[in-house]
Parts: structure tokens; sequence; C-alpha cells
């Protein structure tokens, strides 16, 4: 469940790119905007809000982003396509040390430790924490299921499909 591997839609160079990109946003984002921040808690349960604020500021961005894709219909979606990093709270990286996992990670994935190898074991600490906290399934689900191919979801191929669309 960790690492990488699921490809966005596109394929190719697709998943570069999206690593490229959130990688400048988290550099210049100071987190999300209140009112939509706001939104994102009135869905969350009290134990996912609490997990949700210690998510970093660029991370909360990500979330209020992921959850307002108009691909999603229903809040549970929006709370499972909001949440699915939270496992990287567990790890406490800043934007630097997680380039530098990912890179090490997508070289020598098995020699990783520490705080890097929860970093890139994310889906699986957020899928638990996700669980302690009593989220619906969806959520437990994306969050540990979030980097696999989409056809090894055991969520059904739409919703996989929404959830992948938001994280994008």
């Amino acid at each position: 469940m960790g690492g990488l591997s699921r490809r966005p839609p596109s394929g190719g160079l697709g998943p570069l790119i999206h690593l490229i990109r959130r990688f400048f946003q988290s550099i210049v984002d100071k987190g999300p905007d209140p009112v939509q921040e706001a939104w994102l808690l009135g869905l969350l349960s009290g134990a996912e809000s609490a997990l949700y604020r210690q998510m970093s500021p660029a991370d909360r961005s990500h979330a209020v982003r992921s959850a307002r894709c108009p691909a999603l219909v229903d809040d549970a979606q929006r709370a499972a396509a909001a949440l699915h990093d939270v496992g990287k709270i567990h790890a406490g990286l800043g934007t630097w040390a997680r380039v530098a996992a990912t890179l090490a990670g997508a070289v020598l994935p098995s020699r990783l430790r520490g705080r890097w190898a929860d970093y890139r074991d994310h889906p699986r600490l957020g899928a638990a924490m996700l669980l302690e906290a009593g989220s619906a399934q969806i959520t437990v689900v994306w969050a540990a299921e979030h980097h696999l191919p989409l056809g090894k979801s055991s969520l059904s191929p739409e919703v996989a499909t929404a959830l992948a669309a938001a994280d994008q």
C-alpha cells in the first residue's frame, strides 16, 4: 500500500507531473482559505477534524481542494478525498525531507527506516488512524488504497475513479 505506485489516469509522465506540481504547491502554500476549511470541517467528525488539524498547511489545502472535486457525489466521498493523506502526519516530515524520502524510496524502498519509511507507508498508517477515529469505511479504505492502481482498489470502479480524480 505504501509508495507512489498509483498512476494518474493520464499515465506516462502523469505521476511525475503530479509530484512536481504538488512540490511547488507545497513550497508556497500557507494553508487553506478559512471559509473553505470551515466548510470541510463541517463534513468531518470531531475525531477526523482533530486528525485533519494536525496535517501540514499544504496538506490541509490539498485536502480542501480534493474534497471540492466535482467528480465526488456525496459528503462521504468528500471526507474520504480530504483525509486520504492523513497518515503523513505520523512521519512529521517537511517538504524537502518528503522529496528525499520519495526519491530514496523509488531507488531503495526496502532500505528506508524511521520517519522516511513512515512517510512511504502513510496509506497504511492513515487507514489505521482513521479506523481508530471511527471514520466511515470508504474513508479508511481510500486512505489505505489511494496509491494502488485503480483496478486493484476494493472500492467500486466509479468511486475509486472519482476519488483518484480528486487527488489530482
